[in-house]
């Protein structure tokens, strides 16, 4: 983990002097560089999502008579279920493969930002731009404005991800509680990790967007099948 810390550490003073080099230097708007540089990374992985997620719904109607036929033995629904997934090549932990990677990174990025903008620690940091628009501070807490942000992006975030239409109550209940639970979580990080929430938010809502108007893309993968 110190490895992936100390390497996001310096990308984040890489991009800060190539904000530098153009004449706008801020930490500020080199964490938001590094989000999006991130976000194109994961997108292959992020498309893999969605796609995924697609193919499970297209299931669902097969997967609901599976219940309703083995009603009563869990463990044989279970296992005829899984045989159905089998056959058409669809992995139902495919939706969270873009998660499991992106929280090492978020981890190592908390541990990087608590002591990246303290200069005894990290004599390479220029204080003088460690500020963005109303934060004075990237490296210290914002407890009001960007933890209601945070909470809205990752909101509406999980909304333009949902592909049933959130017809599902665990969705429904997940999509009031998680912006909220973040959003209060968000309150003790350092303002600069609240910017890559924010930032890393919005890209994913563009990002489903310009999916979502290429459907044919995922509805081909879908009737490969």
């Amino acid at each position: 983990m110190s490895i992936l810390v100390d390497f996001l550490s310096q990308s984040i003073q890489f991009l800060y002097n190539i904000t530098r080099t153009i004449g706008i230097p801020n930490y500020g708007l080199a964490i938001i560089l590094f989000t999006v540089l991130v976000k194109v990374i994961l997108y292959p992985l992020t498309y893999r999502q969605l796609r995924s997620m697609r193919r499970m719904q297209e299931l669902q109607p097969k997967v609901q008579e599976l219940q309703k036929k083995y009603t009563g033995n869990p463990q044989k629904a279970q296992q005829a279920m899984m045989e159905l997934y089998q056959k058409e090549g669809v992995n139902p932990l495919g939706g969270c493969l873009p998660l499991l990677i992106q929280m090492p990174i978020l981890f190592a990025l908390f541990s990087a930002l608590r002591n990246f903008f303290d200069p005894a620690l990290n004599p390479a940091v220029d204080m003088a731009h460690a500020n963005f628009f109303w934060v004075t501070n990237l490296g210290q807490p914002d407890p009001y404005i960007l933890p209601v942000l945070v909470a809205i992006g990752t909101f509406f975030q999980q909304k333009v991800s949902m592909v049933s239409g959130g017809q599902d109550q665990t969705q429904k209940t997940m999509l009031y509680v998680m912006p909220l639970v973040i959003g209060w979580m968000s309150r003790n990080f350092s303002a600069g990790l609240s910017l890559y929430w924010v930032t890393f938010s919005l890209m994913g809502i563009l990002e489903q967007w310009l999916i979502r108007r290429q459907p044919h893309l995922v509805k081909e993968d879908v009737s490969a099948k």
